[in-house]
């Protein structure tokens, strides 16, 4: 009897979530369907709002700067005061604009934490990597219970990539870790609220925030590989969402941040308002 009413519930739920999900399943059905859509949204209690694909694991791209982040502030001895002078082995391309700074010019730590969400700086996501070390970020990712995330290596390490090595990740591994720094699971009070700050500085509107109204905060962070666009983060609607989502085999990047950003949009109008 009370297997069949635990059965009742969650069908009940089931219905309900699917309601309430009317224009994102909506467009989610219009998609081409050689596009991969992965994407988890839960609520800040941790419900789960929807989800499609929300296992598969995916190259995480730049979103695994998010553990790498609450890694530095969860470090112990770790003063984000000190300096730290680049030294030419240091510098990377892709993203970022630490690697045009005149030689041997010294930055704060937290001054390469901000960069390296505010505008996925590379260079200042290696020497963060090399701060902690790559076994101590994953350690941490391994003790938060993220089971699919790995940091196999650096930034533009393109050996790395060419022996196999790449960073991975799954939607239900990022929303869990910021699902867990919002409920303040994660880091002290006072770290927790410095690595919302950094996340409400990414600079990256192109995806969740796209088609968001401003005046609404959104603490995030992108990725993109030229297979992949992904976004993880925190919506803070007047019902506080959760979300990942990641897209791959799309035709081009604008046409996987257009998609990412429905996708958002659609969550908030379901969901967050």
């Amino acid at each position: 009897m009370k297997f069949l009413i635990a059965l009742n519930a969650i069908l009940i739920m089931a219905i309900n979530l699917s309601a309430n999900a009317q224009s994102l399943e909506k467009y989610l059905k219009e998609l081409d369907p050689e596009i991969m859509v992965s994407m988890k949204l839960q609520n800040q209690k941790g419900e789960l709002l929807f989800e499609k694909n929300s296992r598969k694991v995916v190259p995480s791209a730049s979103i695994i700067k998010i553990p790498i982040l609450l890694s530095l502030l969860k470090a112990k001895g770790m003063n984000l005061n000190h300096k730290y002078t680049p030294l030419p082995k240091d510098i990377v391309g892709g993203s970022g604009d630490i690697q045009y700074e005149v030689p041997f010019k010294k930055f704060t730590y937290n001054y390469l934490a901000q960069k390296m969400i505010s505008v996925s700086d590379n260079t200042a996501t290696n020497i963060l990597i090399e701060k902690l070390g790559s076994e101590q970020i994953q350690d941490n990712i391994n003790n938060w219970g993220l089971t699919n995330t790995k940091l196999n290596r650096k930034m533009m390490d393109f050996e790395a990539i060419k022996a196999g090595k790449q960073n991975f990740t799954t939607c239900e591994d990022m929303n869990g870790l910021l699902l867990k720094l919002l409920n303040q699971q994660l880091l002290s009070k006072k770290s927790g609220k410095k690595a919302m700050e950094f996340l409400l500085s990414c600079e990256d509107r192109t995806t969740i925030p796209r088609n968001i109204p401003v005046n609404i905060p959104i603490a995030h962070k992108t990725g993109t590989l030229d297979y992949v666009r992904g976004d993880a983060g925190i919506i803070f609607s007047k019902n506080i969402l959760i979300l990942t989502v990641f897209v791959e085999n799309f035709e081009s990047l604008e046409q996987a941040e257009t998609i990412i950003g429905k996708i958002a949009e659609c969550c908030d109008k379901d969901f967050g308002q």
